[in-house]
């Protein structure tokens, strides 16, 4: 593996801001590794230009290159470029403008002058994309570069979802509410945890279309690498290698760091919120996202608001506009009272028990605190990390894709207990009576939520251990870097 400079890393995220983060944190594992690599982030413009302020820390290593992108050109409005800014029903757009001609054919002249340069230097180049953008294989392929693909996402929530695009095997399955993978028997499957697009999902709609033509394309990558670790998921692990059939790198978790945070700031900053936090007793507070592309139905919102209330906990919510209402032009900055029940807000606000944030949260600081002492999440990948590493048991509410999953994984675990499952019209209404019965069970003094605590301290202390020297993440990312040194002198 070179040493002086001449490793080049072209980094491809796909435009969400969940993947964004991770991208940002795995080019920083990537410097701390390699410090002498040029390390280059890739996207649209609009994406381009919020990664430069999110990453200001990371200026002295980090370079971005922005690909020509006309959203109008793909049906989308003529400013976006990213999921937080498209409505969830029409998501399948902007998916399959990310693998549009012209956008391949950008990248194709990036990597292309890319390798010319770095042959003058006899440097090396590999190319890591998300897997959403796995037709980057093909253009690393033309152009004699390496190939990676960085799986932001837990490794048994993304194959148990790739299986699931793979045989849609909920069409072959008996009527009843369960069915095993077909390639992994092993796992059972529920019907109510198969988002809708799944659920009716046939393999001729555009969206199994795009599964599968990246799916097809990832195969033929040289490594996997996995925001999580060995012993943190070693049957997710063993299941992907038998399905990918190429090595696999578990090298997270991928956990942002205190300072990194979001450019779209609510409308409380930081130190509104710690000022908050620190008048509240130790593990008192109940934290509520349900990240950046998510949101409930309006009747759940309601009901989840009622129940806070019925907890008597203080709490924080990072609220956005309900499922279905248009978040281009509300984007969390207008929210109407209609959507929690009557006064709601200024009660909570009068009694000061609860902190509602329209907009964005500083999440990785909240859960940092000490006065937090649960999250209720919709179990994003990265948002079990960061609550698994800074010891905040999770109430789960997974709404789509591999969060399902991911959920399950963490009761099994014990680090979590599910309070409801999706937000779509045929997902039933939230119990309220159930919030406040897992509120308790979870934050509570009891020998179950000790139990929960435990679990997740044990879990904190992995976290902890594997990215040290030595740690399995941090050899894993090591042995990858000299494997690709190896892989770049066979192929160029």
């Amino acid at each position: 593996m070179p040493s002086d400079g001449s490793f080049r890393i072209v980094l491809f995220p796909f435009p969400a801001q969940g993947h964004f983060s991770a991208f940002l944190s795995l080019a920083a594992h990537l410097h701390d590794a390699q410090p002498t690599a040029d390390i280059t982030i890739v996207s649209t413009p609009r994406n381009v230009e919020d990664l430069r302020r999110r990453s200001s820390s990371q200026t002295r290593y980090l370079r971005f290159h922005a690909l020509p992108f006309a959203p109008a050109e793909h049906g989308l409005p003529g400013d976006i470029e990213s999921t937080d800014a498209v409505p969830l029903l029409h998501f399948i757009t902007l998916f399959e403008a990310t693998e549009s001609r012209s956008l391949q054919d950008s990248f194709d002249s990036f990597v292309r002058d890319l390798i010319t340069d770095a042959g003058a230097d006899g440097a090396r180049v590999c190319v890591i994309a998300d897997p959403f953008l796995a037709w980057t294989t093909d253009v690393a392929r033309r152009r004699g570069a390496a190939h990676a693909i960085f799986v932001s996402c837990g490794a048994f929530g993304s194959v148990v979802f790739h299986s699931l695009w793979n045989h849609l095997p909920h069409l072959r399955a008996p009527g009843d509410d369960a069915f095993c993978l077909p390639d992994h028997p092993e796992v059972t499957v529920h019907r109510s945890q198969l988002p809708l697009y799944l659920l009716h999902a046939d393999g001729t709609d555009r969206w199994s279309a795009h599964h599968r033509r990246q799916t097809s394309a990832g195969y033929d990558t040289d490594a996997i690498l996995v925001s999580t670790m060995e012993e943190l998921e070693t049957t997710g692990l063993r299941m992907l290698r038998k399905t990918m059939g190429v090595p696999v790198y578990p090298i997270g978790p991928q956990v942002r760091r205190r300072t990194e945070h979001s450019d779209h700031i609510g409308d409380h900053n930081d130190d509104d919120v710690k000022r908050w936090l620190d008048t509240r007793e130790e593990r008192s507070v109940l934290y509520i996202s349900f990240g950046s592309n998510n949101s409930l139905r309006p009747d759940q919102m309601v009901d989840l608001a009622m129940a806070l209330e019925l907890t008597g906990r203080p709490f924080i919510w990072a609220i956005r506009p309900p499922f279905g209402f248009d978040i281009e032009t509300t984007n969390g900055r207008e929210f109407s009272a209609e959507w929690l029940p009557e006064g709601f807000e200024e009660r909570m606000r009068a009694k000061n028990i609860g902190l509602l944030i329209h907009g964005w949260a500083p999440q990785v600081s909240i859960l940092a605190h000490a006065s937090t002492g649960a999250f209720l999440s919709h179990c994003g990948w990265n948002s079990v990390l960061e609550s698994m590493a800074h010891g905040v048991p999770i109430i789960a509410w997974p709404l789509t894709a591999d969060q399902f999953f991911n959920a399950q994984m963490l009761e099994e675990w014990g680090a979590c207990v599910e309070v409801s499952r999706g937000n779509w019209p045929d997902s039933p209404a939230l119990e309220r009576e159930r919030v406040v019965e897992v509120v308790e069970m979870v934050m509570g003094i009891t020998a179950k939520a000790d139990k929960i605590r435990q679990s997740v301290k044990e879990i904190q202390g992995m976290i902890g251990r594997t990215l040290e020297d030595g740690g399995s993440s941090k050899t894993a990312l090591e042995k990858f870097l000299k494997l690709h040194g190896h892989i770049m002198l066979k192929k160029c």
